[in-house]
């Protein structure tokens, strides 16, 4: 079988330099030394070409012209040996070469390990990537690929063990194996790698990607993973998602099954992931173009399986807190339609001219900062609105708990939580309520069995045992 030679005069990294090497010579046959270069002849005084003799514990190879190589890559038959500067072949051994006919992405020197039959390892006949495991300088063993060319492969590396290099080799690519001059699969670790993707016009994207490399050295791609106690989505092409999300509702989990889609956040770029409990950040532009467009950001509660909670009042650590339909937290004070803690319809109340009307179905809350921001509270509370302070009282318990009382409580009218309450100033006044005029003070207290009780304006006033108006006149 035809052999090829190449002469390097190069020292590789552990090279074997055969010092006290020795060979042995004989008068006619074996090895015998001419001109100094080693030849072997045989019996019949031919001289031994293109094949391999030993000598003592190592093997030497004679070229075409019957002279032992030094310092060469041996191609025989589909095999790779080198041979160093004493001309044995050595095994076992890292060396870098000079490569004859580079690929597509390939170095001008490549690496070669010769293994201990001094064989380059190299692809196996099925052209299937493998690795093979190696024991490095430092006594650490780590797995290395190599083409079918006895050349140890680096960076990306697809699963016809084949460099892929380009703009597409994070998409082609499966296995990844460090930088020049490394090899070493990774496995079992993270990688912040460069990824060139036009589709991406994130403002935080740098023109990088996180990836996953799982314990037979795949990238993690197209699966949700948990690593380390985070929940991780990689992408199709093994790209870890990072910030909004969208995906089809699953009606039986979601918090909002009118939902169409299930939209979960995963950290920024150098965390990816998946936000459970409470976050703040900027909704997307397809989940809120308002609020996206203004880089407005909001508070979220991230749910363990994926998702936002999103319309509905929810109990968190022992607090109870409002969602709107894309999962935004509740902040003020709001006219709501609750059916069963969903929220089915809400709209904010800004100024006066957005109080309720009496009919009007909707119930009001009030999501405030006592004990923390976004709280919703029950009981009796201050409300400052549009530059006025309003007083209010909200259910503190039942299926109503945090709506806002009607009627007469606790010795006032409240209408949809409101604190009904006069003109500052005049004193005493007359609130109508359900029909009926009721007499009260100037913090709105009803004044029930009152005689002849006279206003800032001089008008005199007398009620009932419920408060409800007897008399009103400037005279007593």
């Amino acid at each position: 079988m035809k052999r090829k030679t190449r002469m390097y005069f190069i020292a590789g990294v552990g090279a074997v330099m055969a010092l006290g090497m020795t060979i042995t010579s004989f008068a006619a046959t074996g090895w015998t030394m001419e001109n100094g270069e080693w030849r072997y002849y045989l019996r019949d005084g031919e001289a031994v070409t293109d094949d391999w003799k030993k000598s003592g514990d190592n093997w030497f190879y004679l070229g075409d012209d019957g002279r032992m190589v030094k310092s060469s890559l041996i191609e025989d038959g589909d095999d790779y040996y080198y041979v160093n500067s004493a001309g044995a072949r050595v095994s076992n051994e890292w060396r870098q070469l000079p490569n004859e006919d580079p690929d597509d992405g390939e170095l001008d020197e490549v690496w070669y390990y010769f293994q201990s039959s001094g064989k380059a390892y190299k692809a196996p006949n099925s052209g299937k990537t493998s690795f093979k495991s190696i024991k490095i300088s430092s006594g650490e063993t780590k797995k290395y690929a190599f083409n079918d060319k006895g050349h140890m492969l680096f960076g990306w590396v697809n699963e016809e063990s084949q460099h892929v290099s380009g703009d597409e080799a994070w998409k082609e690519g499966v296995y990844y194996c460090g930088e020049e001059g490394d090899g070493a699969m990774v496995s079992q670790a993270w990688r912040l790698l460069e990824a060139q993707d036009d589709d991406n016009n994130d403002s935080s994207y740098d023109g990088q990607y996180w990836f996953y490399f799982q314990a037979n050295g795949k990238k993690a791609a197209n699966t949700k993973k948990t690593i380390n106690g985070g929940k991780y989505l990689f992408l199709e092409n093994g790209n870890a998602q990072y910030e909004w999300h969208s995906t089809p509702s699953d009606a039986s989990s979601s918090a909002s099954p009118s939902d169409a889609t299930k939209n979960s956040y995963y950290k920024r770029p150098d965390q990816c992931w998946l936000a459970t409990g409470w976050f703040y950040t900027v909704p997307s532009e397809e989940l809120d173009p308002e609020g996206y467009a203004n880089d407005e950001s909001y508070w979220f509660y991230g749910l363990n399986g994926g998702g936002v909670v999103t319309s509905q009042i929810k109990t968190i650590n022992g607090q109870p807190y409002g969602f709107d339909e894309k999962g935004r937290m509740l902040y003020g004070l709001y006219k709501l339609e609750v059916k069963d803690k969903e929220i089915l319809s809400y709209e904010q109340i800004e100024s006066e001219s957005d109080f309720p009307s009496p009919d009007d179905p909707r119930e009001v809350y009030y999501f405030g900062d006592s004990p923390k921001e976004g709280v919703m509270e029950t009981g009796k509370c201050n409300v400052n609105l549009d530059g006025e302070r309003y007083t209010y009282y909200f259910n503190k318990s039942g299926s109503g708990r945090g709506a806002g009382v009607n009627g007469i409580y606790d010795g006032a009218i409240y209408e949809k939580g409101r604190l009904l309450t006069i003109e500052s100033g005049v004193r005493y006044g007359i609130i109508v309520y359900d029909g009926k005029e009721y007499l009260v003070n100037q913090s709105g207290k009803i004044q029930k069995n009152k005689k002849n009780l006279k206003d800032a304006d001089g008008i005199y006033y007398s009620s009932d045992k419920d408060g409800i108006v007897t008399h009103r006149g400037d005279k007593e």
